[in-house]
């Protein structure tokens, strides 16, 4: 996918958009007949824990239900830092060795995937910009975000 390019990277972005609207498929656009789908195997990396949680047993004859609360509590801390660290580690290295490229974000815009989201809705369900208008975001700055999506895509407004 490298290959193809920022046009066919905002093809996928699309159709993830379209995807997770739940927009019936036979709404999505056919970017010219391109065989493009969501790449299942790229829509996000999975770290298990390789090992189950196991709470420390309660003895209602020495300790408290709070008391026993209390070590669980701890005990599933530690749990977590644990994992959360090997997750840190792994992360960082397939980031190091090129298997994850992270999206650039850029600070005071609009999040990625709802740039797409309007898009996706103005496109396929013909979904007014005033309609999507919420106290953050303006239907003008609406407008003015999925024009150039649109136009990158290839596809005219409707």
């Amino acid at each position: 996918m490298d290959k193809q390019g920022p046009k066919h990277w905002s093809r996928l972005r699309f159709l993830q958009a379209c995807e997770r609207l739940a927009i019936p498929n036979e709404l999505w656009p056919k970017f010219n007949n391109e065989p493009l789908s969501v790449p299942r195997d790229q829509v996000g990396t999975i770290f298990s824990t390789g090992e189950t949680l196991s709470l420390p047993a309660f003895n209602p004859l020495i300790e408290s239900e709070d008391e026993w609360r209390s070590r669980a509590r701890v005990h599933f801390e530690e749990f977590l830092k644990k994992w959360a660290a090997w997750y840190r580690e792994q992360l960082t290295q397939q980031l190091a060795n090129g298997f994850l490229k992270p999206i650039k974000q850029t600070r005071g815009t609009t999040p990625l995937d709802l740039r797409y989201e309007w898009a996706a809705k103005r496109y396929c369900l013909n979904v007014g910009f005033k309609q999507m208008e919420t106290d953050e975001h303006s239907a003008n700055k609406i407008s003015k975000t999925v024009a150039p999506i649109l136009k990158e895509l290839g596809l005219k407004r409707k």
